[in-house]
């Protein structure tokens, strides 16, 4: 069977870059404080238009009233010092260990450009 390599890295693309957004679409916009989806957002018309005497953009109005419905707590929210840390020391242990343990260093079957790629193992 024959793919075309477009369709491949299109598909590929679509996955990387679209299923991050979903995943923040769905935490974002639908909670546990507001439920889902956020009410505003059932009147996307009254959403974008700020009170009489309000000096703020339609814009400016929207983010500050979904901020507020679904209890955003702001940039310093998405960071979890305690999951940057463990992985960061994950990443160190491993890389210390690399560098450790003793390994012999092994050709694999032959490429078709007729190299071979050299793997580390460090067990017998």
């Amino acid at each position: 069977m024959h793919f075309n390599a477009d369709r491949n890295s299109i598909g590929a693309t679509l996955i990387s870059v679209g299923l991050p957004i979903g995943c923040y679409a769905f935490a974002f916009l639908c909670n546990d404080v507001s439920g889902c989806p956020a009410p505003s957002l059932l009147s996307p018309t009254t959403l974008f238009t700020p009170p009489a005497l309000s000096t703020r953009s339609g814009t400016q109005h929207a983010l500050e009233t979904l901020k507020a419905e679904v209890g955003w707590p702001g940039v310093a929210g998405l960071i979890n010092t305690e999951a940057v840390v463990g992985t960061l020391v994950w990443y160190g242990l491993s890389l210390l260990l690399y560098v450790l343990l003793p390994a012999s260093e092994v050709e694999g079957v032959e490429l078709r450009s007729g190299g071979r790629l050299k793997y580390r193992f460090n067990g017998k």
